[in-house]
């Protein structure tokens, strides 16, 4: 089997003094692992291809069990990224989640495209206070994409409409003031933070970015959002996120 499609690096992990295993998100195969044969070598070709947020053109030929890369076209490495911590630990996350939620040789379009996206987008970003509401969108945006988007209309256990909701994780999605008891442990959230959930959701990120929103709602959505990825996809943490953590708690 040989196939050329466009993909986006996830993960990297060195076998030898000179040959790597890329995990790559592509557009026609689904998530698949290739080995990078020489890419340590300064010299070789496909050196600068063989990273992490590396979005390009790969050339994949299949023999067996083992999948090798022979070409990599770079279309964007993502340089700026790497360059600013807060953001390359965010785009760290992205890729993590994005390792989590997809299965090997499945393909998924939408969130190949949304990963590319956001990746753009938060590459192009200036402040923390947006970088973090970038994040939100992401979650928000990711979790629709996998089938896993939280009821924010009606209660979960009895359906009817309320003013005065709170959130439960493990049901994932409001409760009315009838049904608080049924879910020890749940989140006050108001009226405010659902509505603005749905705004992230149904709005593309141009507009989201452009839009003034209260830090401190975004970071009440972060937390939400964060122990419902835990909980829904069987997380004890995120690796990728411990910079980020620290830098809340100082926030």
């Amino acid at each position: 089997m040989y196939i050329v499609t466009d993909g986006i690096v996830l993960k990297r992990v060195k076998v030898s003094d000179y040959d790597k295993i890329l995990t790559i998100f592509t557009r026609k195969a689904g998530k698949i692992s290739a080995a990078v044969k020489g890419s340590q070598n300064p010299k070789s070709k496909l050196a600068s291809g063989a990273h992490p947020f590396v979005y390009g053109e790969f050339s994949i030929s299949k023999s067996g069990r083992l999948s090798n890369i022979t070409s990599i076209d770079v279309k964007n490495a993502f340089y700026h990224l790497r360059e600013d911590l807060d953001k390359l630990t965010i785009a760290s996350y992205f890729l993590e989640l994005g390792h989590i939620v997809t299965v090997e040789n499945v393909i998924n379009n939408r969130l190949f495209d949304l990963l590319l996206v956001f990746l753009e987008i938060l590459e192009k970003s200036e402040s923390l206070e947006k970088q973090h509401l970038i994040k939100v969108a992401f979650e928000l945006k990711l979790l629709e994409v996998i089938g896993l988007k939280p009821e924010l209309n009606r209660c979960v256990n009895c359906g009817k409409e309320t003013d005065d909701p709170k959130f439960t994780i493990e049901e994932g999605g409001v409760i009315c003031k009838d049904c608080y008891e049924l879910y020890p442990g749940n989140y006050r959230i108001g009226h405010v933070i659902p509505k603005l959930m749905k705004f992230i959701m149904a709005s593309p990120i141009e507009k989201i970015i452009d839009t003034e929103i209260d830090a401190v709602l975004v970071k009440k959505i972060d937390f939400i959002l964060n122990e419902f990825l835990l909980y829904h996809l069987e997380r004890k943490g995120f690796r990728t996120l411990k910079h980020f953590n620290e830098i809340k708690s100082h926030s």
